[in-house]
Protein backbone atom coordinates (compact mmCIF):
# COMPACT_ATOMS: atom_id res chain seq x y z
CA UNK A 1 0.00 0.00 0.00
CA UNK A 2 1.02 3.62 -0.49
CA UNK A 3 2.68 5.09 2.67
CA UNK A 4 0.89 8.38 1.40
CA UNK A 5 -2.53 7.66 0.91
CA UNK A 6 -5.84 8.63 3.14
CA UNK A 7 -8.47 5.46 3.48
CA UNK A 8 -11.87 7.18 4.40
CA UNK A 9 -14.85 4.91 5.42
CA UNK A 10 -18.39 6.19 6.55
CA UNK A 11 -18.95 3.42 9.48
CA UNK A 12 -22.76 2.40 11.07
CA UNK A 13 -21.95 -1.29 11.84
CA UNK A 14 -18.14 -1.70 13.20
CA UNK A 15 -18.46 -5.88 13.15
CA UNK A 16 -19.10 -5.04 9.00
CA UNK A 17 -15.90 -3.25 9.23
CA UNK A 18 -13.65 -5.52 11.21
CA UNK A 19 -14.95 -8.66 9.13
CA UNK A 20 -14.74 -6.87 5.57
CA UNK A 21 -12.56 -3.90 4.85
CA UNK A 22 -10.23 -4.14 7.99
CA UNK A 23 -9.65 -8.07 7.34
CA UNK A 24 -8.47 -6.89 3.49
CA UNK A 25 -4.84 -7.81 3.58
CA UNK A 26 -3.41 -4.51 2.78
CA UNK A 27 -4.54 -3.19 6.55
CA UNK A 28 -2.36 -5.80 8.06
CA UNK A 29 1.27 -5.47 8.64
CA UNK A 30 1.00 -1.74 6.56
CA UNK A 31 0.72 1.50 9.14
CA UNK A 32 1.79 4.14 6.72
CA UNK A 33 -1.53 5.27 5.61
CA UNK A 34 -3.99 7.33 7.33
CA UNK A 35 -7.59 5.27 8.23
CA UNK A 36 -10.38 8.22 8.55
CA UNK A 37 -13.79 6.55 10.28
CA UNK A 38 -16.86 8.71 10.00
CA UNK A 39 -19.88 7.86 11.74
CA UNK A 40 -23.62 9.33 12.46
CA UNK A 41 -23.28 11.88 9.27
CA UNK A 42 -26.28 12.32 7.42
CA UNK A 43 -24.89 12.10 3.96
CA UNK A 44 -21.90 10.96 2.55
CA UNK A 45 -20.93 14.43 1.42
CA UNK A 46 -21.37 15.38 4.73
CA UNK A 47 -19.14 12.70 6.18
CA UNK A 48 -16.49 12.78 3.37
CA UNK A 49 -15.80 16.67 2.76
CA UNK A 50 -14.91 16.39 6.63
CA UNK A 51 -12.72 13.55 6.58
CA UNK A 52 -10.86 15.96 3.29
CA UNK A 53 -10.65 18.55 5.51
CA UNK A 54 -8.57 16.41 7.87
CA UNK A 55 -6.84 14.02 5.17
CA UNK A 56 -3.00 14.69 5.83
CA UNK A 57 -2.33 12.91 2.34
CA UNK A 58 -3.26 13.82 -1.39
CA UNK A 59 -4.52 10.67 -1.89
CA UNK A 60 -7.49 9.79 -0.46
CA UNK A 61 -9.70 6.70 -0.69
CA UNK A 62 -13.00 6.66 -0.43
CA UNK A 63 -14.35 2.76 0.41
CA UNK A 64 -17.33 1.05 2.07
CA UNK A 65 -17.01 -0.68 5.23
CA UNK A 66 -18.29 -3.86 3.30
CA UNK A 67 -15.38 -4.17 0.40
CA UNK A 68 -12.59 -6.85 1.04
CA UNK A 69 -9.50 -5.71 -1.18
CA UNK A 70 -7.47 -8.42 -2.16
CA UNK A 71 -3.77 -9.16 -2.04
CA UNK A 72 -3.11 -7.55 -5.23
CA UNK A 73 -5.75 -4.49 -4.92
CA UNK A 74 -2.85 -1.90 -3.65
CA UNK A 75 -0.44 -3.09 -5.81
CA UNK A 76 -3.22 -2.44 -8.82
CA UNK A 77 -3.78 0.85 -7.79
CA UNK A 78 -0.21 1.97 -7.48
CA UNK A 79 0.53 0.62 -11.55
CA UNK A 80 -2.93 2.75 -12.15
CA UNK A 81 -1.00 5.91 -10.85
CA UNK A 82 2.29 5.28 -12.53
CA UNK A 83 0.82 4.75 -15.69
CA UNK A 84 -1.24 8.05 -15.30
CA UNK A 85 1.01 9.91 -14.17
CA UNK A 86 3.53 8.66 -17.29
CA UNK A 87 1.15 9.65 -19.67
CA UNK A 88 0.48 13.26 -18.34
CA UNK A 89 -3.38 12.65 -17.71
CA UNK A 90 -5.03 15.19 -15.38
CA UNK A 91 -7.26 12.91 -13.91
CA UNK A 92 -9.81 13.60 -10.95
CA UNK A 93 -11.76 10.43 -9.47
CA UNK A 94 -10.30 6.80 -10.04
CA UNK A 95 -12.30 3.51 -9.26
CA UNK A 96 -12.78 -0.14 -9.80
CA UNK A 97 -16.00 -0.25 -11.77
CA UNK A 98 -18.43 2.12 -13.43
CA UNK A 99 -20.40 3.10 -16.85
CA UNK A 100 -20.11 4.55 -19.61
CA UNK A 101 -22.62 6.90 -22.23
CA UNK A 102 -24.97 4.46 -24.25
CA UNK A 103 -25.72 2.57 -21.36
CA UNK A 104 -22.65 0.82 -20.93
CA UNK A 105 -21.96 -0.99 -17.69
CA UNK A 106 -19.47 -3.19 -15.83
CA UNK A 107 -16.40 -1.69 -16.83
CA UNK A 108 -14.14 -3.07 -14.09
CA UNK A 109 -13.95 -6.56 -12.56
CA UNK A 110 -15.55 -6.53 -9.31
CA UNK A 111 -17.61 -9.07 -6.74
CA UNK A 112 -20.90 -8.54 -5.69
CA UNK A 113 -23.02 -10.55 -3.43
CA UNK A 114 -25.77 -11.81 -4.89
CA UNK A 115 -24.10 -11.05 -8.59
CA UNK A 116 -20.90 -12.76 -8.13
CA UNK A 117 -18.67 -11.89 -10.25
CA UNK A 118 -19.23 -9.17 -12.68
CA UNK A 119 -17.72 -6.71 -14.77
CA UNK A 120 -15.32 -6.50 -18.09
CA UNK A 121 -11.52 -6.76 -16.77
CA UNK A 122 -9.17 -3.89 -17.54
CA UNK A 123 -5.59 -3.81 -19.29
CA UNK A 124 -5.57 -0.17 -19.03
CA UNK A 125 -7.45 2.48 -17.06
CA UNK A 126 -10.77 3.58 -19.23
CA UNK A 127 -12.81 6.82 -19.52
CA UNK A 128 -16.15 6.12 -18.29
CA UNK A 129 -18.88 8.42 -17.28
CA UNK A 130 -19.38 7.47 -13.47
CA UNK A 131 -18.34 5.33 -10.73
CA UNK A 132 -19.89 3.36 -8.76
CA UNK A 133 -19.61 4.48 -4.63
CA UNK A 134 -17.86 1.45 -2.97
CA UNK A 135 -14.50 2.70 -3.90
CA UNK A 136 -13.35 6.25 -5.13
CA UNK A 137 -10.51 7.41 -5.44
CA UNK A 138 -8.97 11.04 -5.48
CA UNK A 139 -6.22 14.11 -5.10
CA UNK A 140 -7.15 16.41 -2.46
CA UNK A 141 -4.87 18.75 -4.48
CA UNK A 142 -7.40 19.14 -7.12
CA UNK A 143 -9.92 20.68 -5.05
CA UNK A 144 -12.70 18.41 -5.41
CA UNK A 145 -15.27 18.38 -3.07
CA UNK A 146 -18.67 16.34 -2.66
CA UNK A 147 -21.83 17.80 -2.95
CA UNK A 148 -23.15 18.83 0.39
CA UNK A 149 -26.80 19.53 -0.83
CA UNK A 150 -27.16 15.60 -2.30
CA UNK A 151 -29.00 14.02 1.06
CA UNK A 152 -27.98 10.48 1.77
CA UNK A 153 -25.73 7.65 0.83
CA UNK A 154 -26.78 7.29 -3.09
CA UNK A 155 -25.14 8.30 -6.35
CA UNK A 156 -22.59 10.73 -4.76
CA UNK A 157 -19.84 9.01 -7.12
CA UNK A 158 -21.88 9.78 -10.27
CA UNK A 159 -22.03 13.45 -9.02
CA UNK A 160 -18.21 13.94 -8.21
CA UNK A 161 -17.46 12.36 -11.30
CA UNK A 162 -19.41 14.89 -13.38
CA UNK A 163 -18.26 17.58 -11.43
CA UNK A 164 -14.82 16.64 -12.24
CA UNK A 165 -15.53 15.90 -16.21
CA UNK A 166 -16.86 19.98 -15.53
CA UNK A 167 -13.65 21.18 -14.56
CA UNK A 168 -11.45 19.45 -17.44
CA UNK A 169 -10.26 16.27 -15.00
CA UNK A 170 -10.65 12.53 -16.53
CA UNK A 171 -12.85 10.03 -14.70
CA UNK A 172 -11.62 6.46 -14.86
CA UNK A 173 -11.80 2.74 -14.25
CA UNK A 174 -9.11 0.38 -13.41
CA UNK A 175 -8.32 -2.82 -12.33
CA UNK A 176 -8.82 -2.79 -8.77
CA UNK A 177 -10.78 -5.91 -8.52
CA UNK A 178 -12.28 -6.05 -4.87
CA UNK A 179 -15.23 -7.63 -2.90
CA UNK A 180 -18.36 -5.67 -2.37
CA UNK A 181 -19.79 -7.92 0.35
CA UNK A 182 -23.25 -6.60 0.82
CA UNK A 183 -26.82 -7.44 1.45
CA UNK A 184 -28.65 -7.43 -2.03
CA UNK A 185 -31.05 -4.80 -2.59
CA UNK A 186 -34.02 -6.12 -4.72
CA UNK A 187 -36.12 -3.03 -3.54
CA UNK A 188 -33.76 0.45 -3.85
CA UNK A 189 -34.55 2.30 -0.44
CA UNK A 190 -36.85 5.69 -0.55
CA UNK A 191 -33.66 7.65 0.03
CA UNK A 192 -32.27 6.56 -3.46
CA UNK A 193 -34.73 7.79 -5.23
CA UNK A 194 -34.52 11.42 -3.78
CA UNK A 195 -30.73 11.15 -4.58
CA UNK A 196 -31.80 10.12 -8.43
CA UNK A 197 -34.57 13.30 -7.92
CA UNK A 198 -31.48 15.40 -7.06
CA UNK A 199 -28.93 14.59 -9.78
CA UNK A 200 -31.72 14.64 -12.47
CA UNK A 201 -32.56 18.38 -11.82
CA UNK A 202 -28.74 19.17 -10.83
CA UNK A 203 -27.61 17.77 -14.20
CA UNK A 204 -30.60 18.35 -16.13
CA UNK A 205 -28.05 19.77 -18.83
CA UNK A 206 -26.25 16.09 -18.98
CA UNK A 207 -29.18 13.79 -19.66
CA UNK A 208 -28.88 10.70 -19.95
CA UNK A 209 -26.57 9.50 -17.28
CA UNK A 210 -25.61 6.21 -17.03
CA UNK A 211 -24.75 5.09 -13.50
CA UNK A 212 -23.81 1.44 -12.80
CA UNK A 213 -27.50 0.65 -11.72
CA UNK A 214 -29.67 3.19 -13.27
CA UNK A 215 -30.10 5.95 -15.57
CA UNK A 216 -31.13 8.95 -14.85
CA UNK A 217 -33.24 10.27 -17.60
CA UNK A 218 -35.68 13.35 -18.92
CA UNK A 219 -38.15 10.50 -19.53
CA UNK A 220 -37.17 8.58 -16.39
CA UNK A 221 -37.98 5.33 -18.46
CA UNK A 222 -35.84 3.06 -16.34
CA UNK A 223 -37.07 4.93 -12.70
CA UNK A 224 -40.67 3.81 -13.94
CA UNK A 225 -39.67 0.29 -15.04
CA UNK A 226 -38.08 0.12 -11.77
CA UNK A 227 -40.95 1.14 -9.59
CA UNK A 228 -43.40 -1.17 -11.39
CA UNK A 229 -41.08 -4.21 -10.73
CA UNK A 230 -40.79 -2.85 -7.12
CA UNK A 231 -44.57 -2.39 -6.29
CA UNK A 232 -45.22 -6.17 -7.92
CA UNK A 233 -43.24 -7.82 -5.41
CA UNK A 234 -44.04 -5.76 -2.68
CA UNK A 235 -47.91 -6.89 -3.68
CA UNK A 236 -47.12 -10.43 -4.63
CA UNK A 237 -44.06 -11.16 -2.24
CA UNK A 238 -40.27 -11.51 -3.69
CA UNK A 239 -40.12 -14.60 -5.81
CA UNK A 240 -36.55 -14.80 -4.75
CA UNK A 241 -34.40 -14.68 -1.53
CA UNK A 242 -32.10 -12.06 -1.23
CA UNK A 243 -28.36 -13.06 -0.83
CA UNK A 244 -26.75 -11.61 2.86
CA UNK A 245 -23.64 -10.80 3.44
CA UNK A 246 -20.82 -13.38 3.60
CA UNK A 247 -19.07 -14.15 7.14
CA UNK A 248 -15.99 -14.96 5.07
CA UNK A 249 -15.24 -12.37 2.13
CA UNK A 250 -11.91 -14.14 1.57
CA UNK A 251 -13.59 -17.33 -0.01
CA UNK A 252 -14.33 -14.48 -3.18
CA UNK A 253 -11.10 -12.61 -3.09
CA UNK A 254 -9.86 -14.67 -6.65
CA UNK A 255 -10.82 -12.68 -9.47
CA UNK A 256 -10.73 -15.47 -11.31
CA UNK A 257 -13.18 -17.77 -9.32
Amino acid sequence: MSPTSTIVVAVNDDRVLQQNLLASPGFRGHHGHQLLLRRGFAAASLAYNDALDEASHDLVIFVHQDVYLPETWFGDLQRCLASLDRAGVNWGVLGPYGARKGGERGIGRIYTRGLGRHGAQLQTPEAIETLDEIVLILRKSSGLRFDERLPHYHLYGSDICLTARQRGMATLAFQGYCVHNTNQLLILPPEFYACYRYMRSKWADQLPIYTSCMKISFLNDEFYFRRIVEAKQRAFGMRSRPATRAEDPTVFASERG
